[in-house]
């Protein structure tokens, strides 16, 4: 009933905080809409700005036509070039084009082919920009192709401007005769699109700033856990059996804490797995080498004693492998109920051969443990398939000496297994 309770609170707490987590996603998308709603502005307010142009252009020629009916010509007089609608001179009027401009707050300008000759545009001086020639590209789009024309980015004198150019056309003959030039800075433009666009980051700034504030918390907290995780997996992965997990991680009662606790049980099945030796629970070979070489770091004195099963071979030849499974299984109890109150460990060397370190005590000593443990084994009876086996163990003991390497130390003991084996067995040799 615990577990299912633990689990059911898990489930609803960790799905709560993963919803939390997938507001990562929607303050990208919310940060992609900036920049989408910037570029709408952007667009929308390029769009309204040319439709202003064009409307002011349509007034200008409506203007004129209206004041002074009749066709645009012109007439050379010196080095002057007087500009005429109809019959009448528009060459130095400037009441209504003046007029148009303060209105609208834009620059115009009158062509006659390529040449401005009146427009509102002023130099650094202060002198208005007549006779000045539109550029090649314009002359083409808009007075040889008669077609009307935007352009983002026209350079006049030096400063930059968004224009509308539309052809003026003859009544009579529907040639085009000039061109009718409508311009803003495009400094002007880009200060109302930034003013328009600014007031949009804002908004969205702090509603990610809000949403990053409660994500953090919930986020951060996660990170912390899967975090402790990893360098818990890193350390049982650097063969770091030893590692502890942070109890904030298996305390939790959601799917992470459940991973910490399956990750603590992974912990003593690999210990186990790699430590321990599977038949008979004893510290495996690899392990006892670890083991002997940190005793040997640490400077105590030691003996090491291998052991042999006697007769070993005629357990599993003649009652099967599982008769000498139960015999290893009975013999390594024994060894290491020998060694429960001694300082040091009994291990499974290979076969029936185990392994037995005696720390902090002398030779003396050690043989007599050894005989104890002998004896014990002696006198123990193995049942198997309602059969008593008696079972016996030789062994050779050796103690380590100042200058003798660990392999050096575990071939005299195994030496002397040897010679306990050809001396009748079933005793401790020194």
């Amino acid at each position: 009933m615990k577990l299912a309770r633990v689990t059911k609170k898990g489930n609803r707490s960790f799905y709560i905080e993963f919803l939390m987590m997938t507001l990562v996603p929607l303050i990208v998308c919310g940060i992609v809409m900036m920049f989408v709603c910037a570029r709408s502005i952007e667009k929308g307010m390029t769009e309204e700005a040319n439709d202003n142009l064009k409307g002011i252009a349509g007034a200008v020629l409506t203007a004129y036509d209206e004041a002074y009916p009749g066709d645009y010509s012109v007439k050379a007089d010196g080095d002057d070039i007087i500009l005429y609608k109809g019959k009448e001179t528009v060459s130095g009027k400037y009441e209504l084009l003046d007029g148009i401009k303060k209105g609208s707050r834009q620059e115009i300008s009158i062509f006659y082919y390529d040449t401005r000759l009146l427009t509102t545009l002023s130099d650094a001086e202060g002198n208005r920009m007549i006779r000045t020639i539109a550029s090649e590209r314009i002359v083409d789009d808009v007075f040889k192709n008669k077609m009307s024309m935007f352009y983002d980015n026209v350079s006049i004198n030096g400063v930059n401007y968004h224009a509308y150019y539309e052809p003026i056309m003859s009544s009579v003959t529907g040639e085009c005769l000039g061109m009718i030039g409508v311009a803003k800075p495009v400094t002007e433009l880009k200060e109302n699109i930034n003013r328009a666009v600014t007031q949009n980051i804002i908004v969205m700034v702090l509603a990610i700033l809000i949403t990053s504030f409660f994500i953090t918390r919930f986020a951060g907290t996660l990170v912390m856990i899967v975090k402790l995780m990893l360098d818990f997996m890193k350390s049982l992965s650097d063969n770091k059996l030893d590692a502890k997990l942070d109890a904030r991680v298996v305390q939790r009662e959601d799917e992470l804490g459940e991973m910490g606790r399956n990750l603590n049980s992974l912990q003593i099945s690999l210990r186990r797995l790699i430590e321990r030796d599977v038949l008979t629970g004893l510290f495996n070979r690899r392990s006892a080498e670890k083991r002997i070489d940190a005793i040997e770091d640490s400077g105590v004195r030691y003996c090491v004693a291998i052991g042999d099963i006697d007769h070993f071979k005629k357990f599993n030849d003649t009652f099967g492998h599982e008769c000498g499974d139960v015999v290893l299984r009975e013999v390594a109890h024994l060894l290491n109920e020998g060694m429960n109150k001694r300082e040091g460990f009994v291990a499974r060397w290979g076969g029936e051969e185990f392994l037995l370190v005696f720390v902090n005590v002398d030779l003396d000593e050690a043989k007599d443990a050894l005989m104890i443990i002998r004896q014990a084994l002696h006198d123990k009876d193995v049942e198997y398939d309602g059969q008593i086996h008696k079972v016996t163990m030789t062994f050779g003991l050796a103690e380590k000496e100042k200058g003798v390497a660990i392999n050096h130390l575990i071939r005299a003991a195994d030496d002397k297994l040897y010679e306990g084996k050809q001396g009748g067995r079933d005793r401790v040799v020194v």
